[in-house]
């Protein structure tokens, strides 16, 4: 059996073809770094208020100022 035939476009480069990606605007890069501190900040925000709820002031405040310290790397 004889090898399949190629043409010219079979033989592109696939680095020289443009990515299908919608609008700059519309595709944001989020870093993996950012990601985690947002985690962070949700984590403690749901501890604060689990901690406020069971009359844990103190530490419901301390958490909260984690969860700011830690909102503070995602500007």
């Amino acid at each position: 059996m004889s090898p399949p035939a190629t043409s010219e476009l079979d033989q592109s480069d696939p680095a020289d073809t443009d990515p299908d990606v919608g609008p700059e605007d519309e595709n944001m890069a989020v870093d993996l770094g950012r990601m985690a501190w947002l985690g962070t900040v949700l984590a403690c925000l749901i501890a604060v208020f689990v901690l406020a709820l069971q009359g844990y002031y103190g530490y419901a405040a301390v958490t909260f100022a984690v969860a700011l310290a830690a909102g503070i790397n995602l500007f």
